[in-house]
């Protein structure tokens, strides 16, 4: 599926939601569960996510056909996350983040790590006829890093709050600019198979950035024959969302690794020059809504 705008990893791959909602869900109910709140049966098992771990996820997502699209369709994907000898793994689209801080023992967790990724946008067709018209961008890769803390045993002994961080360059010399997001974050377990969480976040980008995504240029007014008019992007706040996720164990125990299935809900509101460009204000819906389903296995 061609995308207009980058789109953070919970719109371009579905697989990745599953990949992060399992994984996020056994690792808090791993370490929760054993302080007993709801006094569950501790299985005699050896718990995947005490040492080296994997997991592999494949889902779908109904989604907006590029970001601030108003015509949906369904997007299939693949993701991987781990941790191996304490540092933490996981592909975010065509791309790759780590976590170089281990856990600490303790109710707080720090994350810090490089991320890369690559973003191929506006490369092929898309449904609205107006918007296929404009030309093509070339391909970026992207280098930032990502920070963290979170702070478990919040209201319950199941639950934590956690805040993120993260901001990415473009380095291929295109001259994309810079993007930055911010989210926060509350999970909490139902039972030793079963988490459901929360979230509420924003992004901002530069005028490079902005340019490079949303502005009109006469030629590409051009070629669209006048029907998307000349418009020069700003930067600034380029979103906000909510969303609300669920997972579950499918032999009802996060620790023992095997299958499982998530699921989430997602809204977004696009804000300043990504709802104003003509591609979404005249084309497409600042509004944005996405439903996505996986399923992961844990090893």
């Amino acid at each position: 599926m061609n995308q207009i705008a980058p789109t953070r990893t919970v719109m371009t791959s579905a697989a990745f939601a599953a990949a992060v909602l399992f994984s996020s869900a056994a690792h808090a109910n791993a370490a929760a569960v054993d302080r007993q709140p709801l006094r569950l049966e501790q299985p005699d098992l050896e718990e995947v996510y005490d040492g080296d771990y994997v997991i592999v996820a494949l889902g779908a997502g109904y989604v907006p056909d590029y970001e601030g699209a108003d015509e949906y369709g369904v997007q299939v994907g693949g993701a991987v996350r781990g941790s191996v000898a304490g540092i933490a793994f996981k592909t975010s689209g065509i791309g790759l983040e780590l976590d170089l801080i281990p856990n600490l023992p303790g109710d707080i967790e720090l994350s810090f790590g490089p991320e890369i990724q690559y973003s191929a946008v506006r490369t092929g067709s898309v449904k609205d006829e107006i918007v296929d018209m404009l030309p093509e961008l070339d391909s970026t890769v992207e280098l930032g890093f990502s920070a963290g803390i979170s702070k478990k045993n919040l209201l319950t002994p199941v639950d934590s709050l956690a805040l993120s961080y993260g901001m990415r360059w473009d380095v291929s010399g295109k001259g994309a600019g810079r993007q930055s997001r911010i989210s926060l974050s509350y999970f909490t377990a139902l039972s030793k198979g079963m988490g459901a969480g929360v979230s509420v976040g924003a992004s901002w980008h530069d005028d490079k950035w902005a340019d490079y995504y949303y502005t009109i240029t006469p030629e590409g007014s051009a070629a669209t024959d006048g029907a998307l008019p000349v418009y020069e992007a700003d930067g600034g706040m380029k979103d906000w969302d909510a969303k609300a996720y669920w997972g579950m164990d499918l032999d009802g125990d996060f620790r023992n690794g095997g299958f499982g299935i998530a699921t989430s809900l997602v809204y977004e509101r696009l804000q300043g020059s990504a709802a104003e460009t003509p591609i979404v204000s005249m084309r497409g819906d600042r509004d944005q809504f996405m439903v996505l389903a996986g399923v992961g296995y844990a090893f």
